[in-house]
C-alpha cells in the first residue's frame, strides 16, 4: 500500500510540476515575442538594449509584443524576473541582439545590438496580421 501511495504521489508532482513549464510556442497566434539574446553575458549592452524598450512598454503591449531575455543560463522577463521558460530550447549560438518572433511563430528580424525600438516597430506595423488589427481596433 505505501508503494501504490509513493507513486501516485510521484505522478502528481511530476504532472503539478510540468504544468508551470512555459514554452515559446504557447504564444503563438497571441503574442509577438521579443528576444534579447546576451549568451555571451554582454551587461551593458543587453541592459540598454532592454530599457529602451521597457521605456516604450504602451506601444509593445499595444502590438502584443513580450520581451524576454535570453542569458544562455535562464530566461527573464522585461522586469528581470527569471521565468520557466527553458533556455535550452532558445539556441543561438554565440549571437548577441534581438529576435523578433511574429505571432505566427517565424522570425521577423533578427539584428545585433543596438536595436532601436522605433525600427521593430515599424516593422511589425508592417505585417498584414498587425495591418487586420488596427483596422479591427
Amino acid at each position: 500500500m505505501f508503494i501504490l501511495r509513493f507513486i501516485a504521489l510521484l505522478v502528481l508532482m511530476l504532472q503539478f510540476n510540468g504544468m508551470f513549464a512555459q514554452e515559446l510556442a504557447e504564444f503563438k497566434w497571441k503574442k509577438r515575442i521579443l528576444l534579447i539574446i546576451d549568451s555571451n553575458n554582454d551587461l551593458p549592452a543587453r541592459n540598454i538594449q532592454v530599457s529602451k524598450f521597457v521605456a516604450r512598454n504602451d506601444e509593445m503591449k499595444e502590438r502584443d509584443l513580450d520581451l524576454f531575455v535570453c542569458t544562455g543560463k535562464e530566461v527573464l522577463d522585461k522586469d528581470g524576473l527569471k521565468t520557466n521558460i527553458d533556455p535550452a530550447k532558445i539556441s543561438y549560438g554565440e549571437f548577441q541582439g534581438v529576435i523578433l518572433i511574429g505571432k505566427d511563430g517565424g522570425v521577423k528580424l533578427r539584428k545585433k545590438f543596438i536595436v532601436e525600438p522605433g525600427e521593430v516597430f515599424d516593422l511589425i506595423d508592417q505585417m498584414p496580421m498587425r495591418r487586420a488589427e488596427m483596422k479591427n481596433r
